[in-house]
């Protein structure tokens, strides 16, 4: 398997957009659309599906997000997506006074509409302050005049990604077949970086291992990631470790036990470089995750207390692995179980990597 970027699927290939009278009215207006986010690096990368929905329904229609800081560095990696803006409010404070600059500096983008993702009153306060006519977003937390069009029935959709797709339809409409979220890597860009980081590929099939997650419930034992770092090595592999400054820890015990390339310490922009150049990539239910399966790496994700089709990744290149006899306990996942998975997502390098140690140790 080659380690050139993945490339986004071909123009064209969501279809074309519902002939609907707000689509009609859209079209060649110039108008442009607001997407507000919400959440960690995984929530935002949800909303890059709706950003697919909304693009295939008002094609040719400009699209900005709001969103937190880092995550306005993956927007460059969106096709959908035109640029960020960024609302660094902290957590759990008003912040009326950031709120209100930010509304003014909205305001003169001159938004048709905006999809607010969260159900919190905050999180609909900028796109009202803003003037953006159309506000849409699900019933929720007293903000009824801060909404002015609301979406209903929230509870009756399963996974995370489908509620917030479903933003996209209008009132009474059936919800269509979901479209993942994709990240695209130009080529050009992706050597660029690898070059930087003088981490071109030497022939070797690369493995990325995410050991972070933000609940501590959601992570398998790091010293399981450095049996996996250890076993691949052996197999012929590069092993990479990916995250932020929290999983250096986790970084520093895996490369006990195999030689590693640890990227914990860089940004999130070049994390999107980092799973883009690997093969496949391990991690629990994470940012990392769900970053990973929308460049259409095939990942391993490791689930306990969540499931994957519930709040995990919506991409098809995602194999999920949970605890037996219906266990939430991660710890209770052993290491041959993922590994086996992991061998499972690659089978198709044993032809194409037939000299590589891994083959012969099928």
């Amino acid at each position: 398997m080659s380690l050139a970027a993945r490339t986004s699927p071909a123009e064209g290939e969501d279809g074309g957009a519902p002939g609907s009278e707000i689509a009609a009215r859209a079209r060649g207006s110039g108008e442009a659309f607001l997407i507000a986010g919400f959440g960690g690096i995984g929530d935002h990368v949800r909303c890059f599906a709706l950003a697919r929905h909304v693009a295939r329904r008002f094609p040719g229609v400009a699209i900005d997000f709001l969103c937190r800081s880092p995550t306005d560095r993956l927007v460059r990696f969106v096709p959908e997506l035109r640029k960020a803006w960024v609302d660094n409010t902290p957590h759990r404070a008003l912040g009326l006074r950031q709120k209100l600059d930010l509304a003014q500096r909205l305001r003169s983008e001159r938004y048709r509409r905006v999809y607010v993702v969260s159900r919190t009153y905050k999180a609909a306060i900028v796109p009202f302050l803003a003037g953006i006519p159309e506000r849409v977003g699900w019933f929720g937390e007293g903000r009824l005049f801060l909404i002015n069009q609301v979406r209903w029935g929230e509870g009756q959709i399963h996974g995370e990604t489908e509620k917030v797709c479903a933003l996209a339809r209008e009132p009474g409409e059936v919800m269509e077949a979901i479209l993942p979220p994709r990240l695209k890597v130009e080529p050009t860009d992706l050597y660029a970086w690898q070059k930087s980081a003088q981490a071109v590929p030497d022939g070797r099939p690369v493995i990325a291992l995410a050991p972070g997650a933000y609940n501590v419930k959601r992570l398998w034992p790091a010293q399981r990631f450095a049996e996996i770092a250890a076993a691949f090595a052996a197999r012929g592999f590069a092993v990479w470790v990916l995250g932020g400054p929290a999983e250096a820890q986790a970084a520093r015990i895996i490369a006990a036990a195999a030689p590693v390339r640890d990227f914990t310490a860089t940004p999130l922009e070049e994390a999107v470089f980092q799973a883009a150049s690997a093969n496949v990539l391990l991690g629990n239910d994470s940012g990392i995750l769900h970053m990973t399966a929308a460049l259409d790496v095939p990942c391993v994700g490791l689930f306990g207390p969540t499931v994957c089709a519930i709040t995990g990744p919506s991409n098809a290149c995602v194999r999920e692995v949970r605890p037996p006899q219906g266990s939430l306990d991660l710890s209770q996942i052993s290491m041959r179980t993922v590994e086996d998975a992991l061998l499972m997502q690659i089978s198709h390098l044993q032809h194409s990597m037939s000299t590589f140690s891994f083959t012969e140790q099928w």
